[in-house]
């Protein structure tokens, strides 16, 4: 389980919040950033794409930050 401010990376996004439960912000291996919510059950139960580009880029690796928890209704939906 992955704390809040937690950063992971890896080559596969659904792979990497499998079993995870929260929002995290993802940066894909093309600078793209993603808000990504990850409930219980689930890898991934939503990804929407965020308009500012990083410049922080990791070639074919996707970087993940937990940025918030679920709150109870929305785990529950």
């Amino acid at each position: 389980m992955l704390k809040v401010n937690e950063t992971v990376t890896g080559l596969d996004l659904a792979e990497m919040l499998r079993d995870e439960s929260g929002i995290f912000e993802a940066i894909s291996p093309n600078g793209e950033k993603y808000q990504v919510v990850g409930g219980a059950g689930f890898s991934i139960t939503n990804i929407r794409p965020v308009q500012t580009k990083s410049h922080d880029k990791q070639p074919n690796a996707w970087r993940t930050r937990k940025v918030g928890e679920l709150r109870l209704e929305q785990e529950t939906v």
